[in-house]
Formats: structure tokens, C-alpha cells, sequence
């Protein structure tokens, strides 16, 4: 895999100081854990159901990189919009948030998404945090900080893609790494009509939930987890209190909707590919968002 470092970029003594949150997890001490790396299927899989509306693109489609009207310290914000080529309308939409300190592109290579979305017919747009932040509740600096309204941002990326392409909005779903899954599960919270599902790495919900109608929720977060501890725990660098990633996840129980927490023993704070940690993150997620239409 081309990519293998910790979703939250921090330098040296940061990186110490990220380090020394106590966490030693293990498989069996991390429950639940709902889905197997064996259950991971090939790319070519055939699709059914509500995904039989898209098909295999075989040559690379088209990527633009378009302005928003969102600033943060008088830059302009963007987004990168990816478009299959041949793409049969109306097409999935997959909204890929990175991590904290990070840009677009550092997701889109570690992730893969748009090679994915070639293969399987689906559009996938990849905004701009603020200085590489969210702001997803306590979580993180500066975004929130500065108390960014991300969600209406989120709501604007959302417009503009839909003049990129026809997308079915009964299929409109986030992921996200680490501090771009907290704030793909606060949209959801918050957004529970438009969004069909959510499939994030590393990353527990850290924001009031006024969830009033199911949306089916993954999360893939290693047990290794320093940075973002499965049980929860204070983050010093960060400033954080991180509550366990299962409890958080309670609002989308309540509202009954299927929420799975996947614990991957090999990985810590990481996207995981199937070479390292035996799971590919960016096709699991995938599969869920595919198979959970908004219905």
C-alpha cells in the first residue's frame, strides 16, 4: 500500500507526547467486534440490490478542484471532486474527510477512493478542513477552537458536487479518518435525512447527537490505537478527552439504526490496508455504504 503512517501527522515530541497515552488493547478485551477480515470481498464482487444502478468503469474519470464560498483566515476553502468516466446516473456519492493536519491529497492517497470509484461507479468528493482540522465537537484545533460551522460547509460540498454529476440522494454517504471520521459521524447527527451511511476509521462521535432517524454506522479502529484509545482516554498533545469509541457510538443505537464496531488487533491509529493489518479499510467501507441505501 502506498501509504502507511498515522492518520493525525504531528512532529517529533509531538508524536512523544502522543505516544504516551496508555492503551494495550487486544482483540478479545475490545468488544464488539462484528466483522471478520474474511468477510472483505474482492473489488470485483458483484454488486445487487440498490448498487446494481452503477456499474465497473474501466477508464479513469475526471477531477476537479472547486471553491467554495466557506474561508478560514482569508483563505478559500475547496473541494476535489472525482467523476467516473461513463458514469450511469444517478451514481453513489462518497464524501471523504481526511485527518487532522492533513489536505485532501493525503487522504486520496492513502485511501485510494477515486481507483475504487473508476472500478465500481460511484463519485467521490474530497474536501477542505480548516488548517487541516474539523470541527466535530471537542475535536480538533483550530476548527474547533474557532467554533467552524462544518456542518453547513459539508452542506455546501454537498451542492456543489450535485453540479458535477447526478447523484442519488438516497445514497449519499462519509467517510473519514480520525478527525474527519468524528466529523463524518457529527454530519451524520446532524444530517440523518441526507445521509444514507457512514463508514469511518479511527474516530468515536465527540459531538451532541440529535439523532431523530436510523443511519447505519461502521467504524474500523485498531487496537493499537494510541492517539484515539478504543477505551477512551485523555490525548495531551490534543488537549482531549476521548470518550471509548463503542459508547460514543449509543445515539445511533438509539435510534435504531445497525451501528458494527470492527477493532483490527494489528492496527493503531492508522488507515489499514490488507497487506498490514489484514483488513483493506477503503473497500469495507465501501461495502457498507453500498449495501446501506437510505431507504
Amino acid at each position: 500500500m502506498e501509504l502507511r503512517r498515522p492518520l493525525l501527522v504531528a512532529a517529533g515530541a509531538a508524536l512523544a507526547l502522543l505516544a504516551a497515552v496508555p492503551q494495550t488493547l487486544s482483540a478479545a478485551s475490545a468488544a464488539p467486534t462484528t466483522i471478520q477480515a474474511a468477510s472483505v470481498v474482492p473489488f470485483a464482487a458483484e454488486t445487487t440490490g440498490a448498487a446494481q444502478t452503477a456499474r465497473r468503469i474501466a477508464r479513469p474519470g475526471r477531477t476537479v478542484t472547486l471553491p467554495t464560498t466557506h474561508t478560514y483566515k482569508g483563505q478559500r476553502r475547496h473541494v476535489v471532486v472525482h467523476v467516473p468516466d461513463g458514469l450511469l446516473a444517478p451514481a453513489p456519492l462518497v464524501v471523504a474527510l481526511h485527518a487532522h493536519s492533513q489536505e485532501p491529497k493525503a487522504i486520496r492517497a492513502y485511501s485510494r477512493l477515486e481507483q475504487l470509484a473508476d472500478e465500481q461507479g460511484f463519485v467521490v468528493a474530497f474536501p477542505e478542513g480548516a488548517a487541516g482540522s474539523w470541527n466535530a465537537g471537542t475535536c480538533c484545533v483550530p476548527a474547533s477552537r474557532d467554533q467552524l460551522d462544518d456542518v453547513a460547509f459539508l452542506d455546501e460540498v454537498l451542492r456543489i458536487v450535485r453540479t458535477q454529476a447526478l447523484i442519488d440522494t438516497n445514497r449519499v454517504s462519509l467517510t473519514g479518518g480520525s478527525n474527519g471520521a468524528m466529523m463524518a459521524l457529527r454530519y451524520a447527527c446532524e444530517r440523518p435525512d441526507i445521509v444514507a451511511s457512514v463508514a469511518v476509521v479511527s474516530g468515536p462521535l465527540i459531538a451532541r447527537c440529535p439523532l431523530g432517524q436510523p443511519v447505519p454506522v461502521l467504524v474500523l479502529h485498531g487496537a493499537r490505537d494510541t492517539v484515539v484509545p478504543l477505551r477512551g482516554g485523555r490525548n495531551a498533545f490534543l488537549g482531549v478527552t476521548f470518550p471509548p469509541v463503542d459508547r460514543s457510538l449509543e445515539p445511533f443505537r438509539k435510534a435504531k439504526g445497525e451501528v458494527r464496531l470492527q477493532v483490527v488487533p494489528r492496527a493503531g491509529h492508522d488507515w489499514m490496508t490488507r497487506e498490514e493489518h489484514g483488513v483493506d479499510a477503503t473497500l469495507a467501507a465501501w461495502l457498507w455504504m453500498r449495501d446501506h441505501p437510505r431507504t
